[in-house]
């Protein structure tokens, strides 16, 4: 297949593009060029700042993509401009979602946010409320796409390829004896791979699935387990702080359950390793 990847360059957008290029795709990337990528000519490239609307209507001219996969797309304009530029362009766009789009909740479905029937006054960035502008993007996307879409709604992304650190963040403070400082221990939570959503988009590009999905390693875990499986790793133990500071607050520090519901993505038949298992496969990585 010939596939647009517009990022690619960062975390699972680079292993992603490594399963494309694995399975014979001819690919190219979109992005500022401002990472490493170590693709080298098993790609080519268009040099672009997506958010400059003008010059990659230009550069992608009238050219036709069997896939687009879309990175980073934060917001209702970047969406609607998106809709714009690929009419005709292409017959499957997968847009890389989020859980935020949904409320605190327990093995929550799809059809908990439906952006058809979401309405707003304000528009939102990914600096000012990134749980809206996420969904905002999606509503971008279903007004006014003339192709089909995918939204894919991943929950946090771990991973030791992490640029974000957060994962690392426990580690580092259990490992050297600091406080850490949690909302609610007893609070469960999604996760999911670097490579295993690498691998779920691959699987819904592949398998031609459409509308929103949440891809999330199966199940969930409570932080309290989380918080046990890096203690056994690292064999030290966790310091709870009792009040909340600028660096004690941990990046996953939700105060009452969060989780998603995965049947759509095992029912399309990708049945994904457990939380807890993943997790135990990624600490081997940093102890």
């Amino acid at each position: 297949m010939k596939i647009l990847v517009i990022g690619g360059n960062l975390f699972f957008g680079k292993k992603l593009t490594e399963l494309l290029i694995s399975a014979g795709n001819q690919v190219t990337l979109l992005n500022r060029g401002n990472n490493k990528d170590n693709f080298g000519d098993r790609v080519s490239r268009i040099k672009c700042d997506r958010n400059d609307t003008e010059k990659m209507r230009d550069l992608l001219g009238n050219t036709k993509w069997d896939v687009v996969f879309d990175q980073v797309c934060y917001d209702y304009q970047t969406a609607r401009s998106s809709c714009e530029i690929f009419k005709g362009k292409t017959s499957h766009y997968i847009f890389t979602s989020s859980q935020s789009v949904y409320d605190a909740g327990a093995n929550i479905s799809e059809s908990s946010f439906q952006p058809e029937h979401h309405k707003f006054q304000k528009e939102e960035s990914v600096n000012s409320n990134y749980a809206e502008a996420k969904r905002q993007a999606e509503v971008g996307f279903t007004k006014h796409a003339t192709f089909p879409i995918s939204y894919i709604r991943f929950p946090i992304v771990i991973g030791d390829d992490d640029y974000t650190k957060r994962f690392e963040f426990h580690i580092n403070r259990i490992r050297n004896g600091q406080e850490i400082f949690f909302e609610s221990l007893k609070a469960k939570i999604s996760f999911i791979s670097s490579d295993d959503a690498a691998k779920s988009l691959l699987h819904i590009a592949n398998n031609k699935i459409f509308g929103a999905i949440n891809c999330c390693n199966d199940s969930y875990i409570p932080l309290e387990r989380l918080v046990e499986l890096i203690e056994e790793k690292t064999q030290s133990k966790v310091i709870l702080a009792k009040e909340q500071s600028d660096t004690n607050s941990s990046p996953y520090g939700i105060g009452q359950d969060w989780y998603m519901d995965s049947s759509k993505l095992k029912e399309s038949g990708l049945n994904l390793v457990s939380v807890e298992d993943m997790i135990s496969e990624i600490l081997k990585s940093f102890v």
